[in-house]
């Protein structure tokens, strides 16, 4: 096996025995790049020269930290220091910036190694990246972590950040085929990330495995949580309703599909029933987003606005026509959504949804509806997404399982079980093979 097909979790135990060399999984890991990223475009940035330093620097030094000499890659709105931040915009196409945001650093510390800067939609909103999706060049990987999500199924790199506001992690990792995590609001630090809607945004990142996703999360949060399975099947909430009327057929079929599976390897399945108030969630999301991304961009655009994309010139221009007593009101309502989805939630162990309203759209002009992903982060509970099948066209499916606050470590055991039960392992064709 190349050194480039290995996990996170199986890299980073084998550097620390000693069977590979950070230098070596690097070298691997740029071979990779060289050979995909002329189909895939996920990459803005890499300094093969700085990069290949870091990972000498890494090679006869000890092994001390749990990401000790693994290359990761970075969204293009994380700063950097000393290394190009664009936001996937032409008004920062040379912005190089002094200091390396919160989450870059902490990698750092734990003797991780910045791989790259990973292409993403204009300011992390709708306006694409040039990557394409690995099961299908002709489709879309999803926005805006779009080249985090297409260099993780590609073995590019084996984890990599992304952010959400709307859907920016789940949607792409489920179009891509791997796993996503979009942890509870704030739990990991959003300094130096450039800002789409402030009471919205949320850190994220994908990874190949669930083990791998524990073992991220463990680094980024200080934690010596051990990886581990339930010890019973677990008790999960099935939602239908909105997420059926919204689902394209073949996502529903896979789903049910899924549930079926889960429920015959011994899952107690319950049919939740979602509050009156869950109605609220796409108008009130809309709404506030719409209000801070303006406010994020009202001064800039003055000055700027012939930079900007169509659609998020558009966007915020809208935003800056909603009165404060319609943001006001939306903030309220959220408040009442929070409380009415956790007193359902706090009833199973976690509850599901599919991933995606559909699969990878074809064409690179659309990245795909967040509908399914904006609830948890209207609400800021984690959500994890894991691949649960391929629909008939040849692409992913994803199964979305959503948490209370801060239960990341116990929705992380359970989507354990359900990836260990589902059993994909399917990766993507090479995109260069005829």
């Amino acid at each position: 096996m190349k050194p480039y097909m290995l996990s996170l979790t199986e890299a980073t135990q084998a550097i620390k025995k000693g069977t590979l060399t950070p230098r070596e999984y690097t070298e691997s890991l740029l071979e990779r790049i060289n050979t995909t990223e002329p189909a895939i475009h996920a990459w803005v940035t890499i300094e093969t020269e700085k990069l290949l330093e870091a990972a000498d620097r890494a090679t006869e030094t000890k092994p001390m930290n749990r990401l000790h000499g693994v290359p990761i890659g970075v969204k293009d709105i994380y700063s950097t220091a000393g290394t190009r931040t664009t936001m996937g915009s032409p008004i920062y196409r040379d912005n190089i910036p002094d200091t390396d945001a919160a989450m870059v650093q902490k990698i750092k510390e734990k003797g991780a190694i910045v791989l790259g800067k990973t292409e993403t939609t204009e300011f992390a909103l709708h306006d694409p990246a040039p990557t394409t999706n690995p099961w299908n060049t002709h489709h879309t990987p999803g926005g805006s972590s779009s080249g985090s999500a297409a260099a993780v199924a590609t073995g590019m790199c084996p984890v990599a950040f992304g952010s959400q506001t709307g859907g920016s992690v789940v949607r792409p990792a489920s179009y891509c085929g791997i796993v996503g995590v979009k942890p509870t609001y704030d739990l990991l630090s959003r300094e130096g990330v450039y800002p789409l809607a402030w009471s919205l945004d949320h850190i994220g990142y994908m990874t190949r495995t669930v083990e791998d996703a524990h073992h991220m999360l463990a680094a980024l949060t200080d934690s010596d949580k051990q990886w581990s399975l339930p010890e019973k099947p677990p008790r999960i909430g099935v939602l239908r309703s909105y997420f059926k009327e919204n689902a394209q057929e073949e996502v529903w079929d896979g789903y049910e599909k899924t549930i079926a599976k889960l429920w015959g390897e011994g899952a107690e399945i319950i049919e939740a029933s979602l509050p009156e108030s869950f109605k609220l969630v796409p108008d009130v999301h809309r709404v506030i987003m719409a209000v801070e991304v303006a406010a994020v961009h009202e001064d800039q655009i003055r000055t700027k606005q012939d930079d900007y994309g169509d659609f998020i010139r558009g966007f915020i221009m809208s935003g800056l026509l909603v009165p404060a007593t319609a943001y006001l009101r939306a903030q309220r309502l959220r408040g009442t959504i929070i409380e009415d989805m956790k007193k359902l939630i706090d009833q199973y162990d976690c509850v599901i949804c599919p991933s995606t309203t559909d699969t990878a759209p074809e064409g690179l002009a659309w990245t795909g509806s967040p509908a399914f992903n904006a609830p948890w982060s209207l609400t800021g509970f984690p959500s994890i997404t894991i691949p649960s099948g391929l629909a008939p066209n040849g692409l992913p499916l994803g199964l979305q399982l959503v948490g209370t606050p801060l239960s990341e470590w116990s929705l992380l055991k359970i989507a354990g079980w359900c990836f260990d039960k589902i059993g994909f392992d399917t990766r993507p064709r090479d995109p260069y093979t005829p």
